[in-house]
C-alpha cells in the first residue's frame, strides 16, 4: 500500500528544500538571458557547457546529466574548469524557450558558431523525436508548476514527478503521456491494473496527463502550436476494498453498541 504524504530523504531534507525553492532557481537562470550560455544540439540530445557556479544551479534545479570536465582559458587567460551537461531534448527546449538561459546551436562552422532560432530549434528536435510535441507539452506543464521532471523509463513511465531534487525526496508520480493518433496505451483493464500496481508496488501514484487539441487541426512545425493544447490530467489510485470494508463494519458496530444501551 501506498505511504501518504512526502517521503524526504533525510532529516533535514525538507528543510533544505523549503530554503532553496526551484523558482528561486529558475530566477537564478533567468538573469542569464542577456548572456545565454552556448550548447550544442546533437540528434538525441543537447550539450551545454557552463562554469561550475552555473553547473551548480542546474544540478540543484535537476536539469541534465554531467558527463566529463575540462579546461578552458577564460579571455583574461585566467584558468578556469568548465563542466559539461547532457540535456534531455524536453528539458533543452523548456531552457531556450521558456527561462531562456541557453541558446542551442547545431554545429560549428568556419565562420564561428551559427545559434539557431527557437523555432529552428523546434523542427529540429520535433523531426529527431516524432513523439516530442506532446512529450514537450507535458514537460512544460509540470516543470511549470515546479516540479522536477526526470526520465520515468526505469519505471514504465514517460517521465518521474518530484517535488524537489530527488536527493531530497522520493518521486510522487509516475507519469504517462496520452495523446489521439498514438499507439493505444494502458487501453486494456489488464494493463491498467499491471501499471497500477507496479507503481504501488515502489510507492507511486500513476498520473495520466491527455495532451488534448483545443482545435480541430494544429499546425505543429512552430513552439506557438504549445498553445493550442490543453492538458488534462488524472491520478490513478488503487481502492483497498479491506481498509473501506473495516472501516464501514466498525461504524456498524458502534450504531449497534448505541442501539443496545438504548434499549437497557
Amino acid at each position: 500500500m501506498r505511504r501518504s504524504g512526502t517521503r524526504w530523504k533525510g532529516s533535514r531534507a525538507a528543510e533544505v528544500a523549503l530554503g532553496e525553492p526551484i523558482s528561486s532557481l529558475y530566477n537564478q537562470m533567468q538573469k542569464w538571458q542577456e548572456q545565454p550560455l552556448e550548447s550544442l544540439l546533437t540528434p538525441s540530445s543537447v550539450i551545454l557547457t557552463a562554469n561550475p557556479q552555473q553547473i551548480h544551479i542546474f544540478n540543484r534545479a535537476c536539469f541534465g546529466r554531467p558527463i566529463l570536465a575540462a579546461t578552458a582559458k577564460t579571455s583574461s587567460s585566467a584558468s578556469l574548469e568548465m563542466q559539461f551537461l547532457e540535456l534531455g531534448l524536453e528539458e533543452a527546449f523548456f531552457l531556450t524557450s521558456e527561462l531562456k538561459c541557453i541558446c542551442i546551436y547545431q554545429q560549428q562552422t568556419s565562420e564561428g558558431r551559427a545559434i539557431l532560432s527557437e523555432e529552428e530549434v523546434w523542427r529540429i528536435m520535433k523531426n529527431s523525436k516524432p513523439q516530442f510535441v506532446h512529450l514537450y507539452k507535458a514537460y512544460a506543464h509540470l516543470r511549470s508548476k515546479h516540479w522536477v521532471v526526470r526520465a520515468g523509463l526505469q519505471f514504465g513511465a514517460d517521465f518521474m514527478a518530484y517535488r524537489h531534487h530527488p536527493a531530497l525526496v522520493h518521486s510522487d508520480y509516475a507519469v504517462v503521456v496520452m495523446w489521439e493518433m498514438q499507439e493505444q496505451r494502458l487501453n486494456t483493464w489488464a494493463e491498467m491494473q499491471a501499471m497500477s500496481r507496479l507503481c504501488g508496488s515502489v510507492a507511486k501514484t500513476l498520473l495520466l496527463l491527455h495532451i488534448i487539441p483545443n482545435r480541430e487541426t494544429v499546425d505543429d512545425s512552430s513552439p506557438l502550436c504549445i498553445h493550442d493544447f490543453l492538458v488534462k490530467v488524472m491520478e490513478v489510485r488503487r481502492w483497498f476494498p479491506e481498509k473501506n470494508r473495516e472501516e464501514h463494519c466498525q461504524g456498524i458496530s458502534q450504531a449497534l453498541r448505541g442501539d443496545q444501551k438504548t434499549k437497557v
